[in-house]
């Protein structure tokens, strides 16, 4: 296995050699692959929940005192409505009815904002990534500021076996993203084997797509993992593996034969 490995990510020239890996050793470099995607989208979405969770706090502290009661927003007098937005909140405090659901969803739309949350004169609005989500007054009747505050604060914090959940949901993920790249891969693969006229049975051509995926995929989940979007990912991945491929199989493809004069 430790052969293939030093292949994978420090000599791709000689991915040929990948073809005569066991069943055995292809399960576990595909589990190898896959742990490295896992730690990629884990961090991922860890970096959403710490965000989440500051900006949860930083919504809760602007919250004035109210009350829910008999499908009202109950306030002090006086009380402004206001906005308040930040990376992954935009919040609507409206007891004096000032703004139409309609206005929410322009800002959130415009602001590219994930989370829409509305307290209204007769109404609460909540909008997740786009998407509305039914809560009425008569659902939250006997709410309060301190309820509230509290419900934000726990945005973002979860349990050791919530975390745990999330990351074997995130390699499972990470698996079945691995697999479609993998297959896709190994077309090429078998097509380029076609192409320099080599006669690999597909299996094999499969065992060398697994492992062109190495550096690529390390590369673009360590880029991900400090919170950075890559444009065309998988075009970027498709093309360094094809790359790899086809210098190793060049090299153990047969030479044509000069014709004499």
């Amino acid at each position: 296995m430790k052969e293939y490995i030093l292949i994978g990510f420090r000599y791709p020239q000689r991915l040929v050699r990948a073809k005569n890996m066991t069943r055995k050793q292809v399960f576990g470099y595909f589990a190898l692959l896959t742990l490295i995607l896992t730690f990629s989208m884990t961090s991922v979405l860890t970096n959403v929940m710490t965000n989440l969770r500051q900006d949860g706090s930083e919504i809760a502290e602007t919250i004035p005192p109210f009350t829910i009661e008999n499908n009202q927003l109950n306030v002090e007098e006086n009380q402004e409505s206001y906005v308040h937005q930040t990376n992954s909140f935009l919040l609507f405090f409206d007891p004096n009815g000032a703004i139409q659901t309609e206005e929410i969803d322009t800002n959130l739309e415009r602001l590219n904002v994930p989370i829409g949350i509305g307290l209204m004169q007769d109404e609460f609005y909540l909008s997740v990534t786009g998407r509305t989500i039914p809560v009425s007054y008569d659902q939250l009747d006997g709410l309060n500021h301190e309820t509230f505050i509290d419900l934000l604060s726990q945005i973002g914090r979860f349990s050791p076996l919530v975390l745990l959940l999330m990351f074997v949901v995130a390699y499972l993920a990470s698996g079945l993203v691995l697999l479609y790249e993998w297959l896709i891969v190994a077309l090429f693969a078998n097509i380029l084997v076609t192409l320099l006229r080599l006669r690999f049975p597909f299996k094999k051509n499969a065992r060398m797509a697994l492992v062109s995926l190495s550096i690529p995929t390390l590369i673009l989940s360590l880029i991900e993992a400090f919170g950075f979007i890559v444009p065309f990912a998988f075009e970027f991945k498709l093309g360094f593996t094809i790359y790899f491929l086809f210098t190793s199989l060049r090299a153990v493809a047969p030479k044509k034969k000069k014709k004499d004069d």
